[in-house]
């Protein structure tokens, strides 16, 4: 298998590591989605919704996978991972749909629907998140904006410390993707380095970057040596995607890990 590093821009002679970061040349790239306010084309009813507070989640990137990471078949080619409310949304008080409510949400959510490969995250703080698995005709149809703000006006902005389509908004910026070289973690499952691993450890004995490793770091990146900001997560397998702080992602100043394959997901502070 192959592992790809992630650039990010408008064209593939101008890309960055993140949005507005280092400069990031990658050898042969392929516009291979986007990041941004704007989600795929899914019905807007079944745009994934904070469990809590019923707002329109963040969408914070939509991906075309390369075969070897499309771990639902090929009829799922692509991903869409979105960000949710935080850690202060009252999971006691829920938003509930109503249709004879004053509150214009709660009348709203009456229209609204679970995606089919929708799989909602949470994270140890309490955060929701959202992975949707994407048919052809659904990553063709995108960017499409998220559904439209029915809040009336003058109406506070969200208090739980989490994002959301209404509240957070970003430009739609490219994904692309270019096949990663000198890697020796290629197709190696993440585990915490030992000595009777496969598992390569990036940094020398002395925590320095070994001199294969320094050039990868701050890179997201599907497969190949992860670099947590804290403990690797238990779980990773070969097909995993890992994740720096972009298209309005709070992580803290940190990155996140996902699986595509055992659907494990974490992400920790910097």
């Amino acid at each position: 298998m192959k592992a790809y590093d992630l650039g990010f821009g408008d064209s593939a002679d101008k890309l960055a590591e993140v949005p507005g970061g280092e400069p990031l040349t990658l050898d042969a790239p392929v516009r291979s989605g986007w990041i941004g306010s704007e989600g795929p084309g899914i019905d807007a009813a079944s745009w994934p919704r904070g469990p809590v507070t019923g707002l329109p989640m963040m969408h914070a990137f939509t991906l075309r996978l390369p075969a070897d990471y499309q771990r639902r078949g090929p009829g799922f080619p692509a991903i869409a991972f979105f960000q949710g409310e935080g850690q202060f949304a009252d999971a006691e008080d829920p938003v509930v749909p109503d249709a004879s409510a004053d509150d214009p949400l709660a009348r709203e959510l009456v229209g609204t629907r679970l995606h089919p490969q929708l799989r909602i995250l949470h994270d140890e703080i309490g955060g929701a998140f959202a992975l949707i698995w994407l048919t052809e005709a659904e990553f063709a149809a995108g960017p499409v904006a998220p559904p439209a703000d029915i809040r009336p006006p003058g109406s506070p902005v969200a208090s739980d410390e989490g994002c959301n389509a209404w509240d957070d908004v970003h430009p739609t910026v490219g994904i692309w993707l270019a096949e990663r070289t000198g890697d020796p973690n290629i197709g190696v499952p993440p585990v915490e380095y030992e000595t009777d691993t496969r598992y390569q450890d990036p940094l020398t004995e002395d925590s320095g970057w070994n001199p294969w490793a320094e050039p990868l770091f701050g890179r997201c990146h599907l497969g190949g040596t992860a670099f947590p900001v804290q403990a690797l997560p238990e779980g990773l397998t070969a097909y995993y995607l890992e994740i720096e702080e972009i298209a309005g992602m709070n992580f803290g100043g940190g990155n996140a890990q996902l699986d595509l394959e055992s659907g494990i997901f974490d992400w920790a502070c910097g």
